[in-house]
């Protein structure tokens, strides 16, 4: 399609520029013929009048006519003032009038001051009556040189554009083969990733929008690539993670109806249990779910945050006690009310205090603190903020697992047992809830000292 495009484009252009050369070549020639015609037919008719002035009488032209031709196909006709024709280099007309043999528009002699006859020429360059005779006996030569001229400029407009064709051709093969060739690149990378195949990426290496392109395909089938993967695991840590809590319950209840597990107590708060642990997975995957979405609805009012957290810090007692863990808080007096979704503050903060709970050995400290900041370039924020921060003296997190903590089902030690590291949900959570709030989350943390997680809020509105 380009090079049948490109080829009519190349033979539309030189032809309307052969047509609009020829007719512009046409006319420029004929204008060019016609006021050299008039120049030559005006120096004519001066000789002749410097002839006739000599003796008053229009006898012996011929001779002077002879000698006044530009060329043997030129005609000159010269009529006295009478209209007779007293002067013919073809000596056809002498003795006619010039009326009777169409002669009109010559060119006045004017000797003493005093119109004396006229000149007729008859020019081989032009054709037409316009002013000197021009369309007499000699029209057809006239044409046939003027077609002769036209002709070898035709010919040349066919050289030039057989020329000009031959170079778009190749300069548009050039650049229809550098458009193509990406293209077709890239198709097959279209087709190997509509077949599934995600690490396929395609190899262009030029600098313009084609690159460009080609590089933005490759990013996407990156992407593609790392959603698949995190969609395998995710469904995988789902299955083993609801696994566990039904193979549970099927197994006491198995027990119970085979006579192995008598229906008490005891047995009846284990599938209780496990149910409520299933119970909190749905709800946990099902709100980050939504929030991932942006479908979930915030009921948003002003909160005083520094409230809501000496609220929800006593229910934290008794596991921290079990523990023997000690609970501290450096919390100011007041501070700006936020825009928040006070339930779902209260599960960030849940999720962070069971974090910290669970991560902090016998005898260690969890404090809990929160304090405004104007802006923290390294975390992206700009603007105050209300940054409430959860710190323990547990073992802390290596460097390399820090950026992925946030993520679903991610556990420091992968053979950690649930009881230990719970499902890998409660920062995962903790994250999507901040951020559809407008805020940010972080950690920091070193081996062997504990860890800090920040929780950052705008403030909008700085009324206490």
């Amino acid at each position: 399609k380009l090079a049948g495009a490109l080829l009519l484009v190349v033979v539309v252009s030189v032809g309307l520029m052969a047509y609009l050369m020829n007719v512009s070549t046409s006319s420029e020639f004929r204008q060019y013929a016609s006021q050299r015609d008039e120049r030559y037919a005006e120096d004519v008719a001066s000789v002749l009048a410097s002839f006739y002035e000599r003796d008053h009488i229009w006898t012996d032209l011929d001779e002077l006519l002879s000698n006044l031709l530009r060329s043997t196909s030129d005609r000159l006709v010269v009529a006295d003032s009478g209209g007779l024709v007293v002067g013919d280099t073809d000596n056809g007309w002498v003795g006619e009038t010039a009326t009777d043999v169409g002669l009109t528009g010559g060119t006045a002699i004017v000797a003493s001051g005093e119109e004396v006859g006229d000149v007729y020429l008859y020019s081989s360059f032009t054709r037409g009556g316009s002013g000197h005779g021009y369309g007499g006996g000699s029209q057809q030569s006239s044409v046939s040189n003027e077609q002769d001229f036209l002709d070898r400029v035709n010919r040349w407009l066919a050289v030039v554009a057989i020329i000009a064709a031959v170079i778009a051709l190749a300069l548009g093969g050039i650049l229809m083969w550098q458009i193509t060739r990406p293209v077709k690149t890239l198709a097959i990378g279209a087709r190997q990733v509509a077949q599934g195949n995600l690490a396929y990426r395609v190899d262009i290496r030029s600098k313009d929008e084609l690159g460009d392109l080609g590089r933005s395909f490759n990013t996407m089938a990156a992407n593609l690539q790392q959603a698949e993967l995190e969609r395998r695991r995710m469904i995988a840590d789902i299955t083993h993670e609801l696994r566990t809590p039904l193979t549970v319950i099927d197994g006491t209840v198995d027990g119970i109806q085979d006579g192995v597990f008598p229906p008490d107590k005891e047995h009846l708060d284990a599938i209780k249990e496990q149910t409520a642990l299933l119970a909190r997975l749905t709800a946990d995957l099902r709100d980050l779910s939504t929030a991932e979405s942006g479908q979930l609805k915030l009921q948003l009012a002003a909160t005083d945050m520094i409230d809501l957290i000496r609220r929800k810090l006593p229910t934290f007692a008794v596991p921290a006690k079990e523990k023997g863990i000690e609970l501290a808080s450096a919390l100011p007096q007041d501070a700006p009310r936020i825009e928040v979704d006070a339930d779902r503050m209260e599960q960030v903060l849940g999720n962070l205090m069971t974090n910290a709970i669970r991560h902090t050995p016998p005898g260690g400290k969890i404090t809990v603190s929160a304090r405004v900041i104007d802006r923290d370039t390294v975390h992206g924020i700009d603007g105050p903020n209300l940054v409430v921060s959860v710190a323990d003296t547990g073992e802390g997190i290596s460097p390399e697992h820090l950026p992925h903590v946030f993520d679903r089902f991610y556990r420091v030690e992968e053979s950690r047992s649930r009881g230990e590291g719970g499902a890998g949900l409660g920062l995962a959570i903790v994250k999507q809830m901040s951020e559809v709030h407008g805020g940010r989350v972080w950690v920091e943390s070193e081996l062997g000292k504990g860890s800090t997680f920040h929780v950052a809020l705008p403030v909008k509105n700085h009324s206490l």
